[in-house]
């Protein structure tokens, strides 16, 4: 199925929020992730994936 990834196609077979994560070698905890336009908590991530969803992926970066 094809998505949109932080606004890029992206064609993919993974099943879920979380698996799309893995997928793409991203660390869970450091990522934040929405979800058709819904920001989603990590508990969230067993969500099914549909052709068409849009996916936004945010990386968490810690500075001082």
């Amino acid at each position: 199925m094809t998505l949109s990834v932080n606004g890029a196609p992206r064609e993919t077979a993974v099943a879920t929020v979380g698996e799309l994560v893995e997928e793409l070698g991203l660390q869970p905890k450091a990522v934040l992730v929405e979800h058709n336009g819904v920001a989603l908590r990590r508990e969230e991530w067993s969500l099914p994936l549909n052709a068409a969803d849009r996916i936004e992926i945010v990386r968490i970066v810690a500075g001082g």
